[in-house]
């Protein structure tokens, strides 16, 4: 997903009721001030960082239980995945996990290594290769799949149906968000409207 390349534009600061004492809002969006203050926007950003905290730390948890790098883990998994009866490019993996096609390809060189992973000619395209997990790689996915399951169990156990959806979209719209944000920072178009 490319993100927009129009130029957004500050809002202008909403008026603050709170002392000169008070710092600077980190928002000026009036759906994230409570009274005026954004201390529950501070908040919940707090909550995010935590969150992904966590899930980097479960990751590379069960990533060490697999026997892989936490990279390895992702690229592996991704490859289970995708791969179907037919293969999956490396092309298809890198947008997937929201990497490069040389990082993918730099760590399907280890998992081929290994013998979790096999490369293969596409019969379309006769430059590119297919990836499939092997024999080998398959039956340590499979004896290992209870584990993510109790992890990911766990961690959404307070989420029904509803708030689940609900979560999903609101994360798919924060990740565009935050590529819109970069994009803005990396534009040089960060200018307050005064």
């Amino acid at each position: 997903m490319k993100p927009a390349t129009r130029m957004v534009m500050a809002p202008k600061a909403p008026k603050r009721v709170a002392s000169s004492a008070s710092p600077p809002l980190t928002t000026t969006r009036e759906a994230l001030l409570v009274d005026g203050s954004d201390r529950v926007f501070r908040e919940l950003l707090r909550d995010l960082m935590t969150l992904g905290n966590l899930l980097q730390e479960l990751r590379g948890g069960l990533a060490r239980q697999l026997g892989v790098s936490e990279p390895e883990y992702r690229v592996f998994l991704a490859i289970a995945q995708l791969q179907a009866e037919t293969g999956v490019s490396i092309s298809v993996v890198a947008r997937h996990l929201g990497v490069s096609g040389a990082f993918v390809t730099m760590i399907v060189q280890r998992l081929v290594r290994v013998g979790h992973v096999q490369k293969r000619p596409s019969r379309i395209d006769r430059r590119g290769v297919l990836l499939n997990l092997t024999a080998r790689g398959r039956a340590v996915i499979s004896a290992f799949s209870r584990k993510p399951q109790i992890v990911n169990d766990e961690l959404f156990r307070d989420l029904d149906e509803k708030e689940f959806r609900l979560l999903g979209d609101i994360v798919k719209r924060l990740v565009a968000g935050g590529e819109r944000a970069i994009l803005l920072g990396r534009l040089g178009q960060m200018e307050e409207r005064r």
